[in-house]
Order: structure tokens, then sequence, then C-alpha cells
């Protein structure tokens, strides 16, 4: 096994880590990357115990980071230095995770708005993600910080068009602890083509209000990008998967390299994983924890 091992904490929701790994070895490929033997090193961790995060957001269902961090306590046995959460709505809870952990997790979101501003400084952004994205104002955050102009749905299309076609639409039932029961007819549960008027007509609103890149902030929307952009031909479509897989292809091979230039040393570093604000710095971290593993 390679001294350098990514994570993917995955089954949120379960077709989203299976594309995101697609994505990582597209990425690789781009890079020159031809053999078998020269991918990354990575472990899958698949726990369906993790709770709801929207449910967990919305409507006080159980709080996930105790499941997620048991995904991460797996990594961490398996000498893992960084890894990714294969869920938008997750990262609400990153810190918590974060605190909890040496094993570095790759923000999807800052990747997300640092890909935006490198590529379309101007760029006007229209967020399609769950309610409990919405609710949390995570991206809200992510992107004033990078001082990059946003508009989001007003609440009711919100839930009547982003949420029901992700989700299904709710069916007027609750379960006896309160939560929604929804219809199984959202793309979480396999229904592509039906939803994407829903999604379409959010997006020409949006639109309408001059935004020229849309974020699929929700891991599961990739999976009806193509009939998006077939209908919107002059907007940009950013999958935050896809931001986060060229940073960590990008990390797993300066941190592989930093560590093959130094094998008969201990990389020691005084960087703790609360300390990683640039690339750098991660990749120093990542190097340093391998040697240490070894």
């Amino acid at each position: 096994m390679k001294n350098i091992i990514f994570g993917v904490i995955g089954n949120m929701g379960p077709e989203a880590d299976t594309l995101f790994q697609h994505i990582v070895i597209n990425e690789e490929i781009s890079k020159g990357v031809l053999k078998d033997q020269d991918h990354m090193g990575m472990v899958v961790v698949k726990n369906p115990d993790i709770p709801d995060r929207s449910e967990a957001i919305n409507e006080g269902g159980t709080d996930p980071v105790p499941e997620i961090l048991a995904s991460v306590k797996l990594l961490e046995r398996n000498n893992v230095q960084f890894a990714v959460m294969t869920c938008n709505t997750a990262h609400f809870f990153r810190e918590r995770v974060q605190e909890q952990t040496d094993v570095y997790l790759v923000d999807m979101l800052k990747a997300t708005t640092d890909l935006i501003k490198a590529n379309n400084p101007k760029a006007v952004v229209g967020v399609l993600c769950t309610t409990g994205t919405y609710n949390s104002g995570i991206y809200d955050t992510y992107l004033k910080q990078a001082d990059i102009k946003f508009f989001k749905p007003d609440q009711e299309t919100q839930e009547r068009d982003v949420h029901s076609a992700i989700y299904g639409e709710k069916t007027g039932k609750k379960t006896p602890s309160g939560l929604d029961i929804r219809a199984p007819h959202g793309i979480k549960s396999g229904t592509l083509e039906q939803n994407v008027p829903l999604l379409a007509e959010v997006i020409q609103k949006l639109k309408d209000q001059g935004v020229n890149t849309i974020v699929l902030g929700c891991t599961e929307l990739p999976l009806v990008r193509n009939l998006l952009e077939n209908s919107f031909t002059d907007m940009s479509f950013i999958d935050p998967m896809e931001a986060v897989a060229a940073r960590v292809v990008s990390l797993y091979k300066r941190a592989q390299d930093k560590y093959s230039e130094n094998s008969a040393k201990n990389l020691g570093s005084s960087l703790t994983v609360h300390q990683l604000d640039t690339d750098d710095k991660a990749v120093e971290y990542i190097a340093a924890k391998a040697s240490k593993a070894q």
C-alpha cells in the first residue's frame, strides 16, 4: 500500500461517493496517470448509519456527527492522512468532526469558492442545494468570504422545487418522531429526468436575476448535470466534487513527492490539523503524518 493514503467518508448519498471516485480517477488521468500502480492509495468508508444531514438541521433529526466520526475513526485505524466528506450539507458539521480527529478533512465548499474565484472573479452565482444546506447558510458564508455575488431561490421555491427534486415531495405525513415523510420520487431515489423541469424552472429564475454560474450544491445534483447543461448552454455549472477532487489530487501528488524526496528522514512538522489554511501547509502535514506512520 502506498505511504500517502486518502480517505472518502461516503454513503451521503450512496451514489455520490461512487461518482466522486470516478471524478478523482479522471482528474488523475488528466494529470498523466497511466498505470494502475500510479493511482492514489484510497480508503472508502460507506457508513449507512449516518443520519440524514438535512433532517438534523431542518427538523431536529438525529445528530450525524457521531456516525461521521465513526467513519473517520476507521480511516484513522488505516493510517489515512486526509479525507473528504462527499456531502455538501455535511460540511455544516465539518468543524465539529475536525475537532475530534487528526485526519485532515479537505473542505469541499472552500475548494468550490476558490475555483469560482480563480476562473471568473466576476461570476454571479446561484446555489442549488438541499434545504438543510440552504437553512444552514454555509454557502452564504463561503461566498461572502470570497466576495462572490450570489442569489438563492426564495424559501417557497427552495422547498417546492429544489428540495423536492432531490428528496421527493412532502406527502403530508410524518414519522412518529415528527419528521416529514416524502414520496420516493427524488433524485436521491434514482428518479432523474422527471425532476429536471423543477430544477430548470429555478435556474431560469436565477438567470433572470443575472446569475451566470450555478453551483450544484448537493452531491446528487451532478447526476442530472448533463440534462441541465443541454437546457442552459450559456450557463456555467460547478460541481463541488470536481473542485475538491482537483485539490485532493494536487495535495496527494505534492505530499507523495515530498515524502519520497525525504524517505530516509523522519519528516517532523509542528503543524496541527487546525492550522492548515494553505495547501503548502496541508502538504507538509500530510507528508509528515505519513512519515510518522512508517
